[in-house]
């Protein structure tokens, strides 16, 4: 089926002359060179774009993806990035069908853009999306725009596989995934967002009220290992799959195990370690969302902020901070952004907690040359000290028809009794080389 999806991207354009069409072709090697077996992954991807426009008012645009992955069979996977109609009025436009929505304005973190699904095997700080289907209705008026966005369909989040980056504690079972309401993935859900500017203000206030594109993640023992409420499925209580003795004295356990009558408790943990999955669980929820940027001269002042009802509970989160950028450093022609930003977050979520009180710092320098050389570095650090995540990028041109781009990803000082412990010997570079058409 990928072969075929790959099949489809190049030779798409026999069967589409009348579109205007865009394609590129992506190699990509990754290593994480502090695992115990060093991890080396090569990867092919294809993207294409599509678009189609009648008299002014009507278009058809799309993106389909799909990638190859040489380690990881969960990364081989296709997407529909974007596939949807769009019709265009003086003061009202429609979009229908599958679409990427960002909203936010933040560095380190997006609080508030929440429509979309992140697709957690192609980037894990959730900047790859996944195609979210909707009906988009926006209405622009005097006061702002406003988005409405009717959500029929849920996306469940991808996870790298065994053999993948990165690799969480136990292996992951998207496909035993148990959601909050009845309809499952099929529950309709809602967003909104006013949009306006004023001076060098730009405002967005949002809502979304459904399934949690993030889910938190069950310990659960797997479907079929032999222990109590498998056959139907996951048992996500594994306390009651270990033995009661009942009744019977300590002394009498002890010689059964010692006969090899009963298994040791050793063997009982053993067994159980082997058969835990983690299980995703979405959950419904209510979110309100600020996101605000005002500009003084070299100065954007940044926030966002969210206030979310989950499980019956209200928590807060927020992000803010600024960009400062000098132009033509040392008379180079370059640009330095300077960034700073503090992120809070009152949730203990496994894959959200790296932001629960935490300082992000970072630069961004644009070369301003010819092949568009730029570089982002940052880190994110505990507010009572300890590097945590520190993410490098980098990209250029190549010719007219290439762009060559480097990531380094590394965590460090985790302790072992926080949740993102089994990243610190996960570190990995990633080199990309893009070819268009």
């Amino acid at each position: 089926m990928r072969a075929a999806a790959f099949a489809l991207l190049l030779t798409a354009g026999t069967t589409a002359a009348a579109w205007d069409l865009d394609l590129d072709i992506e190699a990509e090697a990754r290593h994480a060179w502090a695992l115990e077996d060093p991890y080396t992954a090569g990867s092919l991807a294809g993207r294409l774009q599509l678009f189609q426009r009648w008299n002014r008012r009507q278009r058809l645009v799309a993106e389909l993806f799909a990638r190859e992955d040489s380690e990881d069979p969960s990364r081989s996977h296709g997407d529909v990035r974007e596939f949807y109609y769009h019709h265009i009025e003086r003061e009202i436009e429609l979009r229908v069908g599958a679409r990427r929505v960002f909203w936010g304005v933040t560095e380190s973190r997006h609080l508030v853009d929440i429509v979309n699904q992140s697709d957690f095997v192609e980037d894990i700080t959730a900047e790859a999306k996944l195609g979210q289907p909707m009906i988009n209705p926006v209405f622009i008026t005097g006061f702002g725009t406003v988005d409405l966005l009717l959500l029929p369909y849920a996306r469940a989040r991808t996870f790298p596989g065994e053999n993948g980056l990165p690799r969480l504690p136990f292996p992951v079972a998207p496909g035993e995934a148990r959601y909050e309401s009845a309809k499952g993935q099929r529950r309709m859900d809602f967003a909104a967002r006013w949009f306006t500017s004023i001076g060098g203000a730009d405002i967005g206030l949002s809502w979304f009220s459904g399934t949690a594109r993030e889910p938190d993640l069950l310990a659960c023992l797997r479907r079929g290992s032999g222990f109590d409420g498998t056959e139907d499925g996951p048992n996500c209580d594994p306390l009651s799959a270990v033995p009661d003795p009942g009744p019977i004295p300590d002394q009498v356990v002890d010689l059964l195990q010692g006969l090899g009558l009963a298994p040791s408790n050793e063997e009982v943990e053993r067994q159980i370690l082997e058969a835990i999955v983690l299980v995703p669980r979405y959950e419904l929820i209510d979110q309100l969302g600020l996101d605000a940027q005002y500009v003084i001269d070299a100065l954007a002042l940044k926030l966002e902020a969210s206030l979310r009802r989950q499980d019956g509970r209200w928590n807060r989160a927020a992000v803010a901070g600024f960009e400062y950028t000098i132009g033509d450093i040392f008379r180079s022609g370059a640009d330095l952004g300077l960034l700073a930003e503090y992120l809070y977050d009152e949730r203990g979520a496994l894959l959200s907690s790296r932001t629960d009180d935490d300082w992000f710092a970072g630069f961004r320098i644009g070369l301003n040359d010819i092949a568009g050389t730029q570089l982002l570095a940052g880190a994110i650090v505990e507010a009572d000290g300890g590097n945590r995540f520190i993410s490098v990028e980098g990209s250029r041109r190549i010719g007219n028809a290439m762009r060559l781009e480097l990531e380094a990803r590394v965590f460090s000082d985790l302790p072992a009794d926080d949740p993102l412990a089994f990243l610190a010997d996960q570190d990995y570079l990633r080199l990309k080389l893009t070819r268009y058409f």
